[in-house]
């Protein structure tokens, strides 16, 4: 399944620790674009090979769906 595309501003990859502390303090998601799927927090927030942070209402209209915890 081909992840939906945005001309949201993107991180290449895996981000830095500061820009993943900056994401969460400004309440934005991590959306892994591989799997169509975002992350509010937890192992995988910042971390998976293809992703880019962006706002959850930002996440849903672009077609991404929530993580299961």
């Amino acid at each position: 399944m081909a992840a939906p595309k945005t001309t949201t501003k993107a991180a290449a990859g895996k981000a830095s620790s500061p820009e993943i502390a900056a994401a969460k303090a400004s309440g934005k998601v991590w959306v892994n674009t591989e799997s169509g799927v975002y992350h509010k927090s937890g192992r995988w927030y910042g971390k998976t090979k293809a992703g880019k942070f962006m706002t959850e209402s930002e996440a849903k209209a672009a077609g991404y769906k929530e993580a299961q915890k």
